[in-house]
């Protein structure tokens, strides 16, 4: 008797249409984030905060920026990022010019307070100078976008991966946090569900190691390193497979809970 065939569980795809300058625009493909945020809310607020998304708030933008520098180095950073003078009294004549001048050499990239890039640069002195980096710098491709279609659910999705090592076969996921002391950024993971992300990437890559550089946003930038034991990948794994179950059914039918409650009233 000939043996049945499995399917597959994951099919990679290439869509060239899929880039940098528009990842977060395109609802085509679904994102571990976007996964996260309709797991968060009900379909009504869900469907509000895709159409109107709130503009980047000031941790966002910083955490974008470390990242720039962490993963894709100094040359690529300055492509994207103008640093501000330090100390410019705008209100005086030497300032104004000072600032004016500044204005035209960023040529149109994202302004960065000094204060911010000097916190940054520590920040990445510091990533670099761990006791582990070499898992981070052994990495050969750097937040690079993958595109996969989940055959269980039949949902196209994907990820902007921070770092991975295509030799080794593993995943680094670097993360700014206020604690990356154990106990507290354990709490960090559960509440963040960053579990779920490093199964939705692992079972997309076909890897089954997953680390994640914890660094603190405040002096003197500690790092913690974890790795995602096969256990909490499998809770990870249940995690976005149910989001997506979830997900599938409100795109099938449109039909689900539009607030929290769901029919019940809750017990506090």
């Amino acid at each position: 008797m000939a043996k049945k065939k499995t399917q597959k569980l994951i099919t990679p795809l290439v869509d060239n249409e899929i880039t940098d300058k528009n990842y977060y625009d395109d609802h085509m493909y679904i994102s571990n984030s976007t996964l996260k945020l309709f797991m968060d809310n009900p379909p009504r607020k869900f469907q509000h905060l895709i159409s109107n998304p709130p503009k980047p708030s000031s941790a966002m933008k910083f955490g974008t920026a470390f990242h720039m520098l962490a993963l894709e180095g100094m040359d690529t950073f300055l492509k994207h990022y103008a640093i501000e003078p330090d100390g410019v009294d705008k209100r005086t004549t030497l300032g104004k010019a000072t600032w004016e001048k500044f204005l035209e050499q960023s040529q149109g990239r994202e302004h960065l307070s000094h204060k911010d890039y000097k916190i940054i640069s520590t920040m990445e002195m510091n990533l670099r100078e761990s006791q582990h980096s070499l898992l981070l710098s052994s990495c050969d491709e750097f937040e690079k976008i993958y595109l996969w279609k989940n055959n269980r659910h039949g949902i196209l999705c994907k990820g902007k991966l921070d770092a991975v090592n295509t030799k080794k076969k593993y995943i680094v996921d670097l993360k700014t946090t206020r604690s990356a002391e154990p106990v507290a950024f354990m709490e960090t993971i559960i509440n963040q569900k960053y579990l779920m992300q490093a199964a939705f990437y692992c079972d997309a890559l076909g890897y089954k190691d997953y680390y994640i550089y914890a660094i603190e946003k405040s002096k003197p930038y500690c790092v913690g390193v974890y790795k995602v034991s096969e256990q909490s990948l499998s809770t990870g794994r249940e995690l976005y497979n149910m989001a997506l179950k979830k997900y599938k059914e409100y795109v099938d039918s449109g039909e689900l809970p539009m607030d929290y409650n769901n029919n019940s009233i809750f017990n506090i």
